[in-house]
């Protein structure tokens, strides 16, 4: 095995360790959140606060981060990721004010968003000559091993040893992808071009996509007609970005990543219908099975765990399949699965337990196909120097989709339950509701069920847009 080989693995490894560090304390913060709001004396609105803010700069810089990592380099900004995402992590648990406890943790986003970006990136740089729809499946996998082990874990650290566990895990383990990617990517270094990008269009973008994730994220819970102002802003921000842009030499996102792209549009919306319609049924169904059905939350985490399982054993299989097959019919059918489970679950409610996880499974295994193939059709419709916003292009797509999801069943099952009731449910400050609105929360459940096999359907048509082979 030459040096060379050897060197590709250990980038892979610093990258997947990167890509499961977001995933998993994002999903550990929200089951935290009790426990911090009981250690700071929150309210319930300070409470709720706290999951969201980890996701904002996710959904807002990813763009920001892919465009500066091709004026900078890759590499170098992907250490500067795992940096502010260490040095925040541990400063969370070690600070006793509610205010710079938020603002920590919105700049373990801010690295989580830098990490997120060019994981990705680096990955499909290392492997442009070969495998890389398998590395990209690693890459992935490693994201879903983060989801399926911040229930087990993190509710695991956070009863023996409290919240800040949770963070005192996420801080080493951000060192030590540090450290492994001083040797592994040594004399490494991946930069598009050398005229810098205008930072005045990249703030005003990126300002664009904070004003209105924040409005998606906080509407809720402060009211959507209250917070109006951020989309009439957001839209004047877009509006003087594209006014630069269009008349821009160096614009913000390069044309030829669009023109004549039918791939890497098709694939981007596919990606963001994708989570749209998957993010937020796992927190409905923990719900559903706990408050619904009685079930208590070790077996709750067993009904639902074939989902994140499956996706963590598909995602390496079908990226591989990608390279040999292209990626088009494999994500395709992978969406058109997920669709099918929906359906069937909006269909057949009164199923058995074991009905329902079969039924998550069969989304897990839908997940699983689509979301490596879809990855790599969007890194391989690019040119290699334009992977950095490719990158951030597709996870703007992902974290947006994900707010959009738990926005889009929180709106639904507000037609049928009190809104502080959804807004405490989504947010881990309310664990229970009581018997007389078990027949509303059923049927807003079935229509977010049918809701989201509608777009997973549509998103396989989207799928299906991209170029033969891609």
């Amino acid at each position: 095995m030459d040096d060379g080989s050897v060197k590709r693995k250990f980038i892979l490894l610093t990258t997947s360790m990167a890509a499961f560090l977001s995933p998993f304390l994002s999903s550990a913060i929200a089951f935290a959140v009790p426990k911090i709001g009981v250690s700071f004396h929150l309210t319930f609105y300070q409470v709720a606060i706290l999951p969201m803010i980890f996701l904002i700069p996710l959904a807002s810089f990813m763009i920001f981060f892919g465009r500066l990592s091709d004026d900078i380099g890759r590499v170098k900004i992907f250490r500067a990721g795992l940096l502010i995402f260490a040095a925040s992590a541990l400063l969370v648990p070690a600070i006793h004010n509610y205010q710079y406890v938020v603002m920590m943790i919105f700049f373990t986003g801010l690295g989580s968003a830098v990490l997120s970006t060019n994981s990705t990136a680096i990955v499909s740089y290392v492997y442009s000559s070969g495998g890389r729809g398998f590395a990209l499946g690693i890459n992935a996998m490693a994201v879903y091993l983060g989801l399926t082990f911040a229930p087990f874990l993190g509710g695991l650290l956070i009863e023996l040893s409290g919240w800040e566990s949770i963070f005192f895990l996420s801080g080493p383990l951000a060192i030590c992808a540090l450290l492994i990617s001083i040797p592994s990517m040594k004399s490494l270094e991946i930069k598009a071009k050398t005229e810098k990008t205008n930072l005045r269009q990249v703030s005003m973008f990126s300002t664009f996509l904070v004003l209105l994730t924040t409005y998606a994220a906080f509407g809720d819970i402060f009211g959507y007609l209250k917070l109006a102002f951020l989309p009439i802003l957001s839209l004047f921000f877009l509006l003087i970005f594209l006014h630069y842009e269009k008349n821009s030499t160096n614009p913000v996102i390069p044309p030829s990543v669009f023109r004549n792209n039918r791939t890497f549009i098709a694939s981007n919306v596919t990606a963001f219908l994708n989570y749209v319609s998957t993010f937020s049924i796992v927190f409905v169904f923990s719900i559903y099975l706990q408050v619904i059905l009685h079930v208590n939350p070790f077996l709750s985490g067993i009904i639902i765990l074939p989902e994140p399982v499956l996706m963590v054993l598909l995602s390496p299989v079908s990226g591989k399949l990608a390279d040999r097959f292209g990626s088009r019919l494999i994500a395709s059918s992978g969406m058109v699965i997920i669709g099918v489970s929906f359906l069937l679950l909006f269909l057949e409610f009164t199923v058995s337990r074991l009905d329902i996880t079969a039924l998550l499974g069969f989304i897990g295994v839908g997940f699983g196909l689509f979301s490596a193939p879809n990855t790599n059709s969007v890194m391989g419709s690019v040119r290699r120097e334009d992977s950095g916003i490719a990158s951030g292009f597709l996870g703007t797509m992902r974290f947006t989709g994900q707010m959009m999801s738990i926005v889009a069943a929180t709106l639904i099952l507000s037609l049928f339950l009190p809104a502080s009731l959804i807004t405490g449910m989504f947010s881990g400050t309310v664990v229970t509701i009581t018997p007389f609105f078990y027949g509303s929360f059923v049927s807003g459940f079935r229509i977010v069920m049918l809701v989201s096999a509608i777009l997973a359907i549509i998103g396989a048509m989207t799928s299906l847009m991209k170029s033969r082979g891609k």
